[in-house]
């Protein structure tokens, strides 16, 4: 099992040469064909302040993804052509003033996206809520990178937050090329009763009979939340990447995560596979 077509997301201009240099490298692992998305958003309108006054237009965010075009496209295809990868560049042109929608839209028939996490503290032009639309609404596996430190990537040791649910098992069968690569896959479940059957028992005999080697661990959250406690523990076993179902859902036309996604992904360090 490979991914065989993956989608790198190319809109977040800071952190473009590890998102080349990810799908660059998974290219190379899988001999997947690599579609690097860029959307130009449209021009912000935004209501008058009164009673028949005029609309006031914003055309600065779409003037910034105009500007850096010719940079990303260069970039992004030198590279694949590089290691010789079957590769693709779609510019879209969207209809409306934000990025995720259109690369929702763009999404539906890959096997991986790549996209990269925000800066919370300067969001910069891709809109604030970009990641958290985004995997909830995809319905594909979306490798988040954070927005911060080396491109290298690697995925030897594997920590699967582990709690028995649709989104957790949606999660691991989505990341299962990636388990069948690593050296390990370490199954993490939180505050387990003592004495209680396990409930990471029954997927690390499925993912045995597709060769993968599993290890379970519970880990007790000692009064943290259950993002802190996932993220603690895969500080403490060295983890290359989390692997997490992502929970949330739709509230008055707003995407909502649970507590624990939200956490994760607000203060990610490492790469992580999210599914929902």
């Amino acid at each position: 099992m490979a991914y065989k077509t993956i989608l790198v997301c190319l809109n977040e201009i800071a952190r473009l040469p590890q998102l080349i240099s990810v799908a660059r490298d998974l290219g190379v692992r899988f001999n997947a064909h690599v579609s690097g998305l860029y959307v130009i958003p449209a021009i912000q309108v935004y209501p008058s302040d009164g009673f028949g006054g005029t609309a006031n237009y914003s055309d600065g965010t779409r003037i910034f993804f105009q500007k850096h075009l010719p940079r990303v496209k260069e970039s992004f295809e030198s590279a694949m052509q590089m290691d010789k990868l079957s590769f693709e560049t779609r510019v879209v042109e969207s209809p409306l003033p934000s990025i995720a929608s259109e690369m929702i839209d763009n999404c539906r028939n890959v096997d991986l996206v790549i996209i990269s996490n925000t800066d919370r503290s300067n969001t910069g032009e891709v809109e604030s809520d970009f990641v958290e639309t985004f995997v909830l609404a995809a319905g594909r596996p979306v490798l988040i990178l954070p927005y911060k430190g080396e491109a290298r990537f690697k995925s030897d040791q594997i920590m699967v937050g582990w709690n028995d649910s649709r989104e957790s098992s949606r999660a691991v069968f989505d990341a299962l090329p990636f388990l069948q690569k690593a050296k390990l896959t370490r199954l993490v479940t939180v505050d387990v009763p003592a004495g209680g059957t396990l409930p990471a028992a029954g997927i690390a005999e499925t993912l045995d009979r597709h060769g993968v080697k599993t290890e379970i661990t519970d880990v007790v959250s000692d009064g943290m939340s259950a993002g802190e406690t996932l993220l603690r523990a895969a500080n403490d076993h060295g983890a290359d990447l989390i692997v997490l179902g992502a929970y949330g859902h739709s509230r008055f036309s707003e995407m909502v995560f649970g507590g624990a996604t939200r956490h994760i992904i607000g203060n990610l360090d490492r790469p992580a596979l999210m599914s929902h």
